[in-house]
């Protein structure tokens, strides 16, 4: 058996407990987490103490509510490879669903057909074939020629954060889930829209307060409990580190007194580009 080391990296860290690295950061700098730097000390990295990790998160019984099974749709709609164009399209329809799943007679998964495969085999627009032929064409054409194969998908233990970075690496709006071999979900980019907006407080009260500090250990307790000292209630923090030694947070509050809270972050001479911007500021625009 091999032994657990004693510190491992910022991603590694993030991984195990299905966080970003922004968070890791911000464990470490309210001392949830402990932290050395190894190398440069301007360009140097991180690494966390592995037993924290372990402690203070992997414990019998505990739920992760930023995995993909928590996120997932469960039980998804599939179709086989020999399942016709008019079967995958009914079915998709009358499911009111982008993707289809393909799995043999077994239930192992071969592949995936989205809405966009299917438009690509549908006659062109100025054909000059009947509807009747149309849909006779369209019904000799089997999934199995049209879905995409080899298929990525994901386990049911991966963290959010990760199959949301899956999809923008490999150009794709949802991703099969596992369970071992086992198709268990589908989890879609609107998913990840819906675990945004609410890790971040979206649709609801409350005031941003956006402010740039240095990308250094302690930076960002100070800033939080200058905020809480003003009466605020904290309801999201979202930062954003950048490779000029800066990191930018906007903390969205409720409750807070703006004068008290502009006052406390007054004392933190390493805080700057303060602004606060209420959430009923941002409106939905239409045109046309």
């Amino acid at each position: 058996m091999t032994a657990t080391p004693k510190w491992i990296t910022t991603q590694e860290a993030a991984d195990r407990l299905a966080v970003s690295t922004a968070r890791i950061r911000q464990m470490v700098a309210d001392g949830q987490l402990t932290a050395q730097k190894v190398g440069n000390k301007y360009r140097g990295q991180w690494q966390i103490m592995a037993s924290d990790v372990e402690k203070r998160f992997y414990k019998k019984g505990a739920t992760y509510k930023m995995r993909v099974k928590n996120r997932m749709s469960p039980s998804p709609i599939t179709a086989f490879p020999e399942t016709n164009y008019n079967e995958a399209l009914r079915l998709m329809q009358q499911n009111q669903i982008k993707s289809l799943p393909i799995v043999n007679k077994q239930g192992k998964l071969m592949g995936i057909v989205t809405r966009g495969d299917m438009l690509k085999a549908e006659p062109s627009p100025v054909t000059t074939l009947s509807a009747y032929e149309i849909v006779s064409l369209l019904e000799k054409v089997t999934m199995k020629k049209i879905m995409n194969a080899p298929v990525y998908a994901v386990d049911e233990n991966c963290s959010i954060t990760n199959a949301a970075n899956f999809m923008l690496e490999n150009k794709i709006n949802c991703l099969p889930v596992m369970q071992d071999e086992k198709l268990v979900g589908i989890i879609t980019d609107t998913d990840i829209f819906k675990t945004f907006v609410e890790i971040t407080g979206g649709g609801q009260a409350g005031t941003h307060i956006e402010a740039r500090m240095p990308d250094q250990q302690g930076q960002l307790a100070p800033f939080v409990q200058a905020v809480t000292n003003a009466g605020s209630y904290i309801a999201s923090i979202v930062i954003n580190y950048e490779e000029n030694g800066y990191g930018y947070v906007d903390v969205k509050e409720r409750g807070g007194d703006e004068t008290l809270i502009q006052e406390e972050l007054k004392k933190l001479t390493s805080v700057d580009n303060i602004n606060f911007r209420a959430s009923g500021q941002d409106k939905l625009l239409q045109f046309g």
